[in-house]
């Protein structure tokens, strides 16, 4: 991608791969019906925890200075240019909840003594009957009878401010380069001077 009027911002557009798709552990069919739909699939998904998680971060020194707004409008623009997508923020705001509620949902599973994560294999155990019981209480839990959430750990970081040591997002283009995003957005919303 070349400009005939290069700005001060083009050297970071000219190294994106505008093909990049982000490469979100396969999940699961199960969690596929239950999670996802045909427009917004477990990429756009991952694409826009990885920008909520970095706004997460970027707060990460004072969990109240996180503004859930402005997060949601920065994942979105990302989501938007990433993708080639034309979401809304209000249409975001609701992915968002969504969100949220998986986390909880999730949370409280793994709180429950009938269950065992095992987080490296990202795999559920519990009774027929435990899950038999969830099923009623909590529709959204049919996603995790088998696997856990692939995410767990940026939504505990968005929702709780809790971040473990080392835990950064991963934005990769399609030749491995790193996307300098906030340049991206930079660039996006006019802030170019040409």
């Amino acid at each position: 991608m070349t400009r005939s009027n290069p700005s001060p911002h083009a050297k970071a557009v000219t190294n994106v791969c505008w093909k990049y798709v982000p490469k979100p552990a396969i999940s699961p069919p199960i969690q596929q019906k239950h999670l996802y739909t045909p427009i917004w699939t477990s990429a756009h998904d991952q694409c826009f925890i990885d920008a909520l998680w970095d706004k997460a971060m970027a707060g990460c020194s004072d969990v109240d200075s996180f503004n859930n707004i402005e997060a949601i409008k920065y994942a979105t623009t990302v989501v938007n240019l990433v993708m080639k997508e034309a979401f809304t923020v209000d249409a975001n705001c609701d992915r968002y909840n969504k969100l949220r509620e998986r986390y909880k949902t999730f949370s409280y599973l793994i709180s429950q003594p009938e269950i065992h994560w095992d987080r490296w294999g990202n795999t559920m155990h519990a009774p027929t009957e435990f899950w038999q019981l969830m099923f009623e209480r909590f529709p959204l839990v049919k996603a995790y009878e088998h696997f856990g959430e692939l995410n767990y750990t940026a939504l505990r970081a968005i929702f709780e401010g809790c971040v473990p040591h080392g835990a950064r997002p991963s934005r990769r283009g399609c030749n491995n380069e790193v996307i300098d995003v906030d340049a991206i957005v930079e660039l996006s919303s006019g802030s170019d001077d040409n």
